[in-house]
């Protein structure tokens, strides 16, 4: 793996390094743990000799592409350190300002825009992923003014989530129907909460592994973990929003463990060959699930939880790599891309 020491900047004026998260009137869990990561990850580029400077990003700033870039380029940064992942209500707003940065040609951790708005398509993201050969649950888009009779190729148990959303959002105790029924009934609630559409994919019962990833293809893992569900009592067999972002909800306690042997073999090499599929860089984390013994591939995040507790540099550690190893590292990739792109 790469080393993580950044270049050693000037003793005469500290680089800017750019730290953006959103600012909105009201936030979802999700969207305020970004706060954290921005901390986290300022304490660590302080004293690695960088002026990391937190960079509020409203709704209405996103908004006035021209002003805002304005706006960022007046503060000369070395580089951006991408933390942002959207708003409350406009997840896409996080390709969009990633694809905002490259138009202006900065350096900048993380996924560019074309992996990062992939991702956020459940359909368009398995779609790829399947036509590279990489296991993937069957599973259909389904939009307003469709019904359970769209769904008719999938066998029960089917899983519904969001088609354009991360981080669990959307996920709750109705996203797993056993019957027609109940897709019914669940799609129609669900569609209602999110117009731009649901995914419904067969659900896989087994075990689900996680895999932190680092670099670009072929990229470095940096750890594995797996849940065994029939082992953790009485909660949902799946991770819902709650059991992510709410501390009162029964999954919130739950602890992945180290995977190992040939089923974690057998999930880096997914993992790695899904980010390869889709273009991916820097931090990224690629869900798995099992059936019968064969892993496949549910879901890509480009843009991981960074905050210290969080599942992706909990697995770093896990592999030996800490918290301020992983942030120097990151930066260290983005000005290095940045520069091998400019030598082309």
């Amino acid at each position: 793996m790469t080393s993580a020491a950044a270049e050693p900047p000037g003793a005469e004026k500290r680089p800017v390094v750019l730290l953006p998260f959103a600012s909105e009137p009201a936030s979802r869990r999700d969207v305020e743990d970004v706060r954290s990561a921005v901390e986290f990850a300022r304490g660590i580029l302080e004293k690695g000799g960088f002026s990391p400077l937190p960079f509020p990003l409203s709704p209405e700033g996103l908004s006035r592409p021209a002003s805002l870039a304005g706006e960022i380029l007046d503060k000369n940064p070395l580089c951006v350190f991408n933390l942002f992942e959207g708003f409350s209500l406009d997840s896409g707003a996080e390709h969009r300002f990633r694809k905002l940065l490259e138009d202006l040609d900065l350096p900048c951790t993380g996924n560019p825009a074309s992996v990062l708005r992939i991702c956020l398509s459940k359909e368009e993201c398995a779609s790829l992923l399947k036509a590279k050969g990489i296991p993937v649950p069957p599973g259909v888009a389904l939009l307003p003014g469709d019904g359970p009779e769209q769904a008719a190729s999938l066998p029960f148990p089917i899983f519904l989530k969001p088609l354009h959303e991360d981080g669990s959002v959307g996920v709750d105790a109705h996203s797993l129907v056993q019957d027609e029924l109940s897709l019914k009934e669940s799609l129609a609630r669900k569609l209602s909460s999110f117009p731009s559409g649901i995914y419904a994919e067969v659900f896989l019962p087994g075990r689900e592994y996680s895999v932190a990833c680092l670099g670009r293809s072929p990229c470095s893992v940096a750890g594995v973990s797996v849940i065994d569900y029939e082992g953790e009592g009485e909660i949902l067999p799946f991770l819902d929003y709650g059991s992510k972002w709410e501390e009162d909800s029964p999954g919130y306690s739950l602890s992945p463990k180290k995977a190992s042997g040939p089923a974690a073999a057998r999930a880096e090499e997914l993992a790695r060959a899904a980010g390869s599929a889709l273009g991916c860089r820097g931090g990224f984390r690629v869900d798995l699930r099992e059936k019968e013994g064969e892993l496949y591939v549910l879901d890509v995040n480009p843009n991981p939880d960074m905050t210290p507790e969080g599942g992706f540099l909990r697995q770093c550690r896990e592999s030996g790599l800490g918290g301020e190893e992983v942030i120097l590292l990151l930066l260290r990739q983005a000005l290095e891309d940045h520069k091998e792109r400019d030598e082309r």
